[in-house]
């Protein structure tokens, strides 16, 4: 009887390596780096030297069954450590665990969630056991590197030599890797591009451009152009305005919801294979429609050649990061999150074929705006995303549980979306009998009530309702009190025209029959209606939203090309 194991593997800190600079060139270089180590070279090792079988490999993270005990699948996960080692400069790494199956078990159609549950519990404890430090060597003649700032210098890049702002930067081992590996993304995309506009199909196993092969090969031919020499963005600063928004751009992060529990519930491997690829198909899908719909290429200006307006840091598995201009950031999250929950619908194993669904996290901010901290903040507003959206089950989306979140940065924004948000949060006494709780925002937003949202600002710009205006409303929604802020806020209304006061108080409305549906008792006609006290909708008895200051803060970054003649 032929040994078998379980070998499950996780690459230590992703996004430390990936987002160990804030530079475009090294950030999408590790990025591409870390998915060929785990899309390709560990299938590769696993196929030809250890009689493996790949379950999945996408997302950082991957489980394969090995013919052998754990001694041959221990071997087999210490090769991919130093293929790790050796294609990263020692940049990244990766831990592995062990989990010999029962003789005489079928490994495809039996039931593994034991030996899975196992698995995963081993690899936490070696995750969770602190790294040896080591400590570099330094001294007053070893220059640090121009990229990281934190390892020493090794190497000059020959393409900047020419540009007198750049010719003086080093580059250490980890980040020179990185900088070799976007420059031949590139090389890989003209193939790609060159390919589409022939044939409109693309091979997805294109070398050190797999992300964008199948991106690429998901778009429609007639549908979207691709120039001969398009390019990417070569750094952020090339976004400023690149689609006619302001100097902002924004980080759109996507993450899939209850993935962990979803997997562990599966009896089978190969349900387990058939979820993953379905997941990962689906996520390239929906981002091919996202680009599709609202991202096509700027063209030749003068000498600049034609680029593509945004560009993707990470994708796979569950997860995408992408950096895109202003104006089309939630069109295009919008986009992420309907197109993936219906394309896993499609192919959902499970009974229920409920599909899946992701939580997605917008941040908008100057294009000069440090990269490590806009990460972190779009993963805070993520976290919250996912953290609200479950105390959330009374309202009814089409998308189950699925919501965006998103924030600007200005030069008074907190660099932590929770502290925004309690800020936008307030309880006080109304009178002795009860305590009324005001939420100046409806963040996050489920799929409907942001549509009903972009619907309404962009309909509100072709009605001239003025900034000034707006940011009266504004003023009136932060005073969170009730009473002053109705006040404040019934002024504003009776200042504007009759036109954009019932614009302004149907788009309330709307959005306060959705709270208030979740009440509605047939035996008490009152409650079919919904209570709004302008600039407040009631969400029940005792607890009044607005959504009038996400209106205004949205207002300048939604789809600013198509309002032109309006303004």
């Amino acid at each position: 009887m032929v040994k078998q194991s379980l070998v499950a593997l996780d690459t230590d800190h992703i996004h430390g390596y990936v987002f160990d600079t804030n530079r475009l060139q090294e950030i999408r270089g590790a990025s591409s780096i870390l998915d060929t180590l785990n899309r390709t070279t560990m299938v590769e090792i696993a196929k030809k030297k250890y009689g493996g079988q790949k379950v999945f490999a996408n997302g950082g993270a991957g489980l394969f069954l090995i013919e052998g005990n754990e001694a041959r699948a221990e071997e087999y996960g210490q090769h991919i450590q130093r293929e790790y080692r050796k294609k990263t400069d020692g940049g990244a790494s990766i831990n592995f665990a062990v989990q010999e199956l029962p003789d005489g078990m079928d490994a495809w159609g039996g039931d593994t969630r034991l030996e899975r549950e196992l698995l995963s519990y081993k690899l936490a404890q070696k995750k969770n056991i602190a790294p040896t430090v080591v400590s570099l060597p330094s001294h007053p003649f070893l220059r640090p590197c121009s990229a990281c700032g934190t390892r020493n210098a090794e190497h000059r890049d020959p393409s900047e030599a020419n540009d007198p702002a750049s010719q003086r930067n080093r580059y250490c081992g980890v980040c020179w890797r990185k900088r070799q590996e976007d420059g031949e993304i590139k090389d890989g995309i003209d193939t790609i591009a060159d390919e589409h506009r022939r044939t409109g199909t693309v091979d997805p196993n294109v070398a050190h451009a797999h992300a964008w092969a199948r991106m690429i090969g998901g778009l429609s031919k007639e549908e979207y152009k691709i120039p001969e020499k398009t390019e990417r963005p070569p750094d952020f600063n090339e976004l400023r305005g690149i689609t006619g928004g302001k100097d902002y751009l924004a980080l759109v992060y996507a993450d899939g919801n209850g993935m962990g529990q979803v997997f562990a519930d599966l009896e089978m491997l190969k349900e387990v294979r058939d979820t993953a690829k379905t997941i990962d198909d689906a996520v390239y899908a929906a981002m091919s429609a996202a680009v599709n719909r609202h991202l096509q290429v700027v063209p030749r200006n003068g000498d600049t050649p034609p680029r593509f307006p945004f560009d993707m840091l990470m994708m796979g598995g569950d997860d995408a990061i992408i950096v895109t201009p202003a104006p089309q950031a939630l069109d295009v999250a919008l986009t992420l999150a309907e197109e993936f929950h219906v394309e896993t619908k499609k192919l959902d194993i499970r009974p229920e074929k409920k599909g899946f669904t992701l939580s997605i996290g917008v941040v908008f901010a100057p294009v000069k705006y440090p990269f490590a901290l806009l990460h972190d903040l779009a993963y805070d507003a993520l976290k919250h995303a996912k953290k609200e959206g479950a105390n959330r089950k009374h309202l009814q989306s089409e998308y189950g549980d699925t919501y965006i979140n998103f924030m600007s940065v200005t030069g008074s924004a907190s660099l932590s979306f929770r502290k925004v948000y309690q800020s936008l949060y307030n309880k006080h006494v109304k009178d002795d009998a009860r305590e009324v709780a005001l939420y100046a925002t409806l963040r996050p937003y489920t799929v409907e009530e942001l549509e009903i949202l972009l619907k309404a600002i962009r309909a509100g710009r072709g009605k001239g309702l003025g900034r000034t205006k707006l940011h009266q409303v504004r003023e009136a929604v932060l005073k969170m009190n009730l009473t002053t802020s109705v006040y404040e806020g019934m002024a504003v209304l009776n200042n504007w025209q009759a036109k954009q006061r019932d614009f302004v108080m149907q788009h309330v409305n709307i959005l306060g029959k959705r709270y208030q549906e979740p009440y509605y008792d047939e035996e008490k006609p009152g409650s079919l209606f919904q209570r709004v006290t302008f600039p407040w909708f009631g969400d029940g008895p005792e607890t009044y939203r607005t959504s009038l200051l996400d209106f205004v803060e949205l207002y300048d970054f939604v789809a600013q090309e198509e309002v032109a003649d309006a303004d």
